[in-house]
């Protein structure tokens, strides 16, 4: 029998079929696989990233809890839309109980107020701590936030008898003093301004008659007093408040006690709002070592003094008299001068003058006049 060998033509065939079949498993692999590296990673959980710059603050009955939203997941992916934030409060070293359960855009800054009840309110000092989670929709988490402390317990009492007036030296805020407790003692005062009036033409913007520095206009400023232990001073001074505003002041109480190694600070609720306008009526003060010296030669006395160290001062008035009349300007009456010093080309040889001198400042506002000196213009030899 014969055995019958495949033709080329057969065998071409096969090869041109074997060859179409691995190109097209080719085909497969490569469109299943096209976009894939590496080993297949697993879904998202889309965990929001931890909030780490949680504060709170406690004035009166009430918590202010503010952080910034987290704007990705831990795995970096945007958040779109508003973030559920579980809130939770722990009182000493009690469970974390929920205070609320609240929504936040991603990427702002963001606050809530917890009002403690009348059991947290008052009474003994415990400590207080807050944290947050910043959860998916299904609830989940990548943990809670940097804890922080407060206080429960009775907060300081209001100040009472708030009252502010102007002095030379700046805005006086008085005030009922109180005994106090706790390891430090603070007055919070509130400034803002009210309204900014011009400087007078003769001022230089940002000079004060109440401080040697130059106060710049802040709309909105909180100021700091540390008070003694045990007894309030029942006063503080504001020597910053620019010259000629409308500023109003709200003051609170404010004690610092370290419960279980933590210093924290409870504020007491504000007092009543008042208002001071820090207009400058106050002078300043008379020029000394007024000296007169005659120069006949030249037909007049020349005068001289220590120059004032005032802020706002504009300048100086020189006065003279003869015998028991009243003294009278003899500096020009337009402006003040300048310069510590006057040479007087008006006096008469053989006539006895005498001299003094005053301050001025930017507001206009006159000092008394300086001890008098007395000088005689001689006649030429």
């Amino acid at each position: 029998m014969l055995r019958r060998f495949p033709s080329p033509a057969s065998k071409l065939c096969a090869v041109r079929f074997c060859f179409s079949q691995l190109s097209l498993l080719a085909m497969i692999f490569w469109i299943t696989g096209c976009g894939q590296t590496g080993v297949p990673l697993p879904p998202t959980l889309r965990l929001p990233v931890p909030v780490d710059d949680l504060t709170a603050n406690r004035v009166a009955d009430q918590v202010t809890l503010r952080w910034t939203m987290p704007h990705r997941t831990t795995d970096k992916l945007a958040l779109k839309g508003p973030q559920p934030v579980h809130i939770c409060r722990q009182v000493g070293n009690g469970s974390c109980e929920t205070v609320a359960d609240v929504s936040f855009p991603p990427e702002k800054p963001a606050s809530y107020v917890d009002t403690l009840p009348a059991s947290l309110a008052g009474g003994s000092k415990q400590l207080l701590s807050y944290t947050i989670e910043v959860r998916n929709r299904h609830g989940r988490s990548a943990g809670a936030s940097n804890p922080v402390y407060t206080l429960a317990g009775a907060a300081p009492p209001p100040l009472s008898g708030v009252r502010g007036e102007m002095t030379a030296s700046g805005v006086l805020l008085q005030w009922q003093p109180s005994s106090l407790n706790g390891d430090e003692h603070k007055i919070e005062i509130q400034r803002t301004l009210l309204s900014i009036s011009k400087p007078s033409t003769s001022a230089k913007p940002g000079h004060s008659p109440f401080a040697e520095s130059s106060p710049q206009l802040v709309k909105d400023q909180m100021l700091t007093v540390q008070q003694p232990d045990g007894l309030e001073t029942g006063k503080v001074l504001d020597p910053d408040a620019a010259p000629n505003q409308r500023y109003s002041y709200r003051l609170s109480r404010a004690e610092v006690v370290t419960v279980n190694g933590k210093s924290v600070q409870v504020e007491g609720a504000t007092s009543s709002e008042i208002s001071v306008t820090t207009k400058d009526t106050f002078p300043p003060r008379p020029p000394i070592g007024l000296a007169a010296v005659a120069a006949p030669d030249e037909g007049a006395i020349d005068l001289s003094w220590a120059p004032n160290t005032e802020s706002d001062l504009a300048g100086y008035a020189v006065y003279r008299r003869q015998g028991s009349s009243e003294p009278t300007r003899v500096s020009p009456a337009d402006a003040p001068l300048e310069t510590p010093s006057y040479r007087d080309l008006t006096a008469k040889p053989g006539q006895e003058y005498t001299y003094s001198v005053s301050a001025i400042d930017r507001d206009g506002n006159e000092s008394a006049r300086s001890v008098e000196v007395t000088e005689t213009l001689r006649t030429k030899p």
